[in-house]
């Protein structure tokens, strides 16, 4: 999943728990882990290759 799906999935979800009720809740709750692991995942990443550069050998 690239980044961009996962947003285009997450606000797809945010309006259907607005347009058809709570019992969407729990779709629209895992969209948001996998945008936040994912948002997560990168900004490690990032670090791990900020570190690595300030400790060239």
């Amino acid at each position: 999943m690239t980044e961009e799906n996962i947003e285009k999935a997450y606000i797809i979800m945010a309006k259907i728990v607005r347009d058809y009720g709570e019992k969407y809740m729990p779709i629209f709750e895992r969209m948001h882990e996998i945008r936040e692991a994912h948002k997560s995942n990168r900004d490690l990443k990032n670090i791990a290759l900020l570190v690595a550069q300030t400790h060239i050998e």
